[in-house]
């Protein structure tokens, strides 16, 4: 592990060196005991995820020589949780539970001192209460490495952010039982981002590569610093209806969903934070972000993205496909084409026994990669050049450029001599910077 800044191990030493009491702001009834412990490894922080039988009153401190986190659980017990859970991932080493004459005891040894959050959750679906304690870790790598240069080459590679739905506690859709969702679309998307990253010419960046939760802002977060071509969201769907089949589409809706399936969907979707766990106090309403309005060329691009991945799935003969509208979070806000692929219905039969087999999950992928293909034959990205200039890309806006490069449009009609009924050209050259 990388050595720590002096100023940073300073704020470390002085925050376990102090023994901080928080607890929960409402007592709960007692004997909320241990059922399970549970954890998952993130590129930048671990998971531990406590179940209980009921509410629970705890606290929480630090303690040092060795470092470890220590949450009690005031009048639990252990019930039939396993004593010692390893973990062993370079940040904790495991957890341990010691029945106490206060409560369980809840520890959390670490292999360092590490900034942590701890925070409890309601019951949600077939989740129990639970007590959610994540451990960061500044020195991990991140799972969206840096973004590129502003002075890139013109040959720059495309950048692709492809979406894995789900992960960690958030199973996703079950179906019937054969399949989770979770695991399915991330063997879709690794083998997606795999064929792209043969090809040459594209940078591909997964929002997840591995089996841990990413909150909805963050996976929109990822695409936003590294400055993403494209955005495709893969998951698997589900429905009351057995027969429903086949692969869906959705692109986002200013206006709202095109059918009532559709808003249940983006619905069920849009809850994957309080599946997942999002602490109270995470600090951004994921379920409060809008849609800006000047977002009409991504849109359409959206659109048209959607469009060329239903004739890839058709050439394929992969089954009906149907292209849709909806109000999903991971979709809004995006600066970027953006679709969220439903691979087909964990609820039906037929479907799943596709899924199944790793051919057709490897064809289903192709097929996601020939669409990338077919769209950037038809839309140049944003090409960056020397000197300060911009050159003007199909389908670009005064608004999209402007974004690109963190200036106002005014800036940009005033360093180019633009009066506000001029437009612009593909292939004209745009100053970007200031002399």
């Amino acid at each position: 592990m990388k050595r720590r800044p002096f100023h940073t191990m300073l704020f470390l030493f002085v925050a376990a060196s102090m023994a901080v009491v928080v607890t929960t702001p409402l007592p709960a009834a007692a004997g909320a005991d241990v059922s399970a412990v549970r954890f998952w490894t993130a590129p930048d922080h671990t998971r531990v995820v406590v179940d209980l039988t009921s509410e629970p009153s705890y606290s929480t401190r630090v303690l040092t020589d060795p470092d470890r986190v220590v949450v009690l659980v005031l009048d639990g017990g252990i019930g039939v949780a396993q004593v010692a859970t390893p973990v062993g991932d370079g940040l904790v080493d495991r957890v341990r539970l010691n029945q106490l004459q206060s409560g369980t005891q809840v520890v959390v040894d670490l292999k360092t001192a590490s900034a942590h959050s701890v925070f409890a959750l309601k019951p949600y679906l077939n989740k129990p209460n639970r007590i959610v304690i994540d451990i960061f870790d500044s020195e991990r790598p991140g799972a969206a490495p840096a973004a590129r240069p502003e002075d890139a080459e013109e040959s720059r590679p495309y950048v692709v952010i492809i979406d894995p739905g789900h992960g960690g506690e958030d199973p996703g859709t079950l179906g019937n039982g054969e399949l989770v969702e979770k695991d399915v679309v991330l063997d879709i998307s690794r083998t997606f981002a795999a064929l792209l990253e043969s090809r040459g010419g594209y940078d591909v960046r997964l929002t997840r590569d591995g089996d841990y939760f990413v909150r909805l802002a963050k996976r929109k977060e990822i695409a936003g610093k590294c400055k993403g071509d494209i955005f495709i969201s893969i998951h698997a769907n589900s429905a009351p209806n057995k027969r429903a089949d086949g692969s869906e589409i959705f692109y986002v809706s200013p206006r709202g969903a095109s059918d009532q399936a559709a808003r249940e969907l983006a619905d069920r979707e849009n809850a994957a934070d309080l599946v997942g766990g999002v602490s109270p106090d995470a600090g951004v309403d994921v379920l409060s972000i809008l849609v800006d309005l000047k977002m009409s060329d991504s849109v359409q691009k959206s659109s048209d993205l959607a469009g060329l991945v239903r004739d890839e799935l058709g050439k394929a003969k992969a089954g009906d496909c149907a292209i849709k509208q909806a109000g999903f979070l991971v979709l809004k806000s995006l600066a970027m084409p953006s679709i969220l692929v439903e691979v087909g219905f964990l609820t039906n039969s037929s479907d799943v026994k596709k899924l199944k087999r790793p051919a057709y999950r490897q064809s289903y992928a192709e097929c996601l990669a020939a669409a990338v293909d077919r769209y950037f034959d038809r839309y140049t990205p944003v090409v960056v050049q020397h000197g300060g200039t911009h050159k003007v890309a199909l389908g670009e806006t005064l608004w999209t450029i402007a974004r690109r490069y963190d200036i106002t449009i005014g800036d940009l009609r005033s360093m180019n001599g633009l009066d506000v009924s001029a437009t612009i050209q593909v292939d004209q050259v745009l100053t970007v910077t200031r002399s």
